[in-house]
Formats: structure tokens, sequence, C-alpha cells
């Protein structure tokens, strides 16, 4: 290849690159709004029969409005994370020096207006260091982390939760560790991949896009994941994010 041809060549990358983030981000434009509207009229209308006309429903018509809202609402969720999916992979986040600490309260707060924290035990041991990141897309990994701890645990069983860092020369690694349920070893790279789930969700409620959209958030912060587990009830799982130190 000529040396007059490379910037051309560069150029007509560059132009590709830069056609595929606008289709990627079009797409996800239209993931969050011309799917969501006919899907919220369905569920809109489903609700609206239920209130106004459930004395006229035989329980056989009642129940099966009932399950077009609940199909509504969680293809919904689907949808809602499928875009964030995909924006996460169209934008440049800039990223900076974060307080671990900080993270860590934040996703904790956001937990418990979600009210999913509930009788679990939670320890932070402080304090946790300073990595380069962008704060609110790691708040939102720890959350899913945090979440997905106090969610798959034994039944019965009290959700115990220790979060720490260690330092991994210029690198952190912060480490969520649980008494849940465990990973097969077969399973420990697939839970990472959309809508992988591990068990039915009338055992586990999810949609299992959350451990896709923590590694596609590492990734764009230029950060790493993975998991150390051994399957079983009370083996618990010790899911980690690596990132730079701050």
């Amino acid at each position: 290849m000529g040396e007059a041809t490379k910037p051309q060549t560069l150029a007509a990358a560059q132009r590709i690159i830069e056609q595929q983030r606008s289709d990627m981000e079009a797409l996800t434009a239209s993931i969050r709004h011309d799917l969501r509207a006919p899907l919220r009229a369905m569920q809109g209308f489903a609700e609206a029969l239920l209130e106004d006309y459930a004395a006229k429903l035989d329980p056989q018509a009642e129940d099966y409005a009932r399950r077009i809202v609940v199909a509504a609402q969680t293809l919904d969720t689907h949808i809602r994370d499928l875009a964030e999916y995909t924006r996460l992979g169209t934008v440049e986040l800039p990223l900076s020096s974060v307080d671990l600490n900080q993270v860590v309260q934040d996703a904790m707060a956001r937990l418990d207006e979600e009210n999913l924290i509930g009788s679990a035990a939670v320890i932070v041991e402080e304090p946790l260091p300073r990595v380069i990141a962008h704060g609110p897309t790691l708040t939102k990994i720890v959350a899913q982390l945090l979440s997905n701890a106090v969610k798959f645990v034994g039944d019965g069983d009290q959700a115990r939760v220790r979060v720490l860092a260690e330092p991994r020369g210029d690198r952190v690694r912060l480490w969520v560790e649980d008494n849940g349920i465990g990973v097969p070893e077969h399973q420990r790279d697939s839970i990472f991949g959309m809508f992988e789930r591990l068990h039915g969700i009338e055992t586990y409620p999810g949609n299992g896009m959350g451990l896709a959209l923590v590694r596609r958030g590492a990734d764009q912060i230029g950060g790493a994941v993975g998991v150390e587990s051994v399957a079983g009830d009370g083996n618990g799982s010790r899911f980690w994010i690596e990132l730079p130190a701050g």
C-alpha cells in the first residue's frame, strides 16, 4: 500500500465507524421511544380494562388482562435494558478520579429506594481507595452486583454481603462477596452475556441483562469484571470489578 493511500484508507475506516455509531444511536432512540410507545398503550388499556370493567369480567378474563399487564411490564424492562446496553456501546464516558466509598454509599442508597436490601447484612470494609472511572456508570455496576448478592440466596437464608477492595499494582479490585447459591464453573463467563439466566424467572426474578450491563459498563470505563464461585447453596460468589487506581 502506497503512503498516499494510507490516509484515505484511515479516513474511510473512520467514516464507517462514525456511520455505525450513528446507526446504533438511531437504533437506541428507536428502542427507547418507538417500541415503548405501543407497549405502554397496550399496558394502559389492559389496566383500564381491569379498573373500569372488572365487575363485568369473569375470573378467567380478569386473569388474562392481568397477564397482559405483567407481560407488558416485563417486556418494557427488557426494552429499557437493551437500550441501555446499546447506548453504552456508542458513548465515550469521561473518566476521572472517583471515591469508591461514595460509589458504594450511592449504590446502597439506590437499592434502599427500590426496597432491594431488605434484611440483608451488608458489611463494607472502609476506607476504600479511589479509582479512575465514570462515577455514575460505576455506581450502576456496583448497585447491580449488590442487588444480585442479596437476591440470589437459598430459600429462607439471610443474605450476607461483604464489600472490600485490594490493590493490584497500579489497579484496584473491588470485591462483592455473598453467601448465595453460587455459579457453576462452566457458566462463570456466560453469565455476563445478554439474557443469560441460571435459573427460571419463577425461582429468581430478573431478565438476564444485569451482568451483561455490568460487563459492558466496565468495558466502557476501562475496567474488567469476573467471578469466583462454588456452586451450591451457601457457598456464595465473589464478583469483582478491577479499575485503574486513582
